[in-house]
């Protein structure tokens, strides 16, 4: 019976000093090639850092987190995390999830960024000049194979204008509506403004192939020579719109 005692109160001391570490001294532990993190405060269950820098480019300020502690019973780690980059910037909140058995999930996730901020995040350097503010909302995301196993997710682009030495382009505000298609990545383009309107359909199949398909319309308010230009990404259908289509792999 003393032996019994005994193990119950090693248990629940090591159980103690597990809930009250401080998030710090995990931050210590973790390697060089991982994410920097800055002025970390809390525990590792419940805290905040005010700067985590990851691979020497997106930067998080203000990262919140406050993981269920029940969700360990069922061999899940679940987190409330947050962020907020200040002002006009960049900001994000989730429920974010991870089993061994089924990978990383997410649920109402919510994003906000500039499109100057995007911009950053770009392997490339666009051709032409954008502006307007995006906002994501990822309802539910699951991983899998190849991409996912589970995506219900809207992207709107507000007060969304280009800007290039062909003419300038107001879009008013695209929306693409994310899904998951026996694996694949799926996303469904509408944009409608008293210049243009625009519908695609793109993919991302195993093996990073893509295929686009859609078509775009312009009105007598888009700039000439951008509407010269539509003639050379495809054919006129007979409602005057150019189809697009294309296929290729990344």
């Amino acid at each position: 019976m003393k032996v019994k005692i005994a193990l119950l109160v090693v248990f629940v001391y090591f159980g103690t000093l597990v809930i009250n570490l401080p998030a710090a001294v995990v931050v210590q532990w973790m390697p060089a090639s991982a994410a920097k993190v800055s002025d970390v405060s809390g525990s590792i269950w419940q805290g905040k850092a005010k700067q985590v820098e990851i691979n020497n480019k997106v930067t998080l300020r203000d990262v919140k987190w406050d993981i269920q502690v029940m969700s360990l019973l069922s061999a899940t780690l679940e987190s409330d995390v947050s962020f907020n980059n200040g002002p006009q910037a960049m900001s994000g909140e989730a429920i974010v999830k991870y089993s061994i058995s089924s990978g990383v999930s997410a649920s109402n996730l919510m994003l906000d960024i500039t499109s100057q901020e995007l911009l950053t995040f770009l392997p490339m350097r666009l051709p032409v000049n954008i502006s307007g503010d995006f906002s994501v909302a990822i309802k539910e995301f699951k991983q899998g194979a190849p991409y996912c196993e589970q995506l219900d997710g809207v992207v709107i682009w507000n007060n969304a204008y280009i800007y290039s030495q062909m003419g300038n382009i107001d879009l008013a505000a695209p929306s693409i509506d994310l899904r998951c298609d026996e694996g694949n990545l799926s996303a469904f383009v509408t944009q409608n403004s008293d210049q243009l309107t625009t519908t695609l359909d793109v993919r991302l199949n195993e093996g990073d192939k893509y295929e686009l398909n859609g078509e775009i319309k312009g009105t007598d308010k888009l700039a000439p020579s951008i509407a010269k230009s539509l003639t050379w990404v495809g054919p006129v259908n007979d409602s005057g719109a150019t189809t697009i289509s294309f296929k290729g792999q990344l």
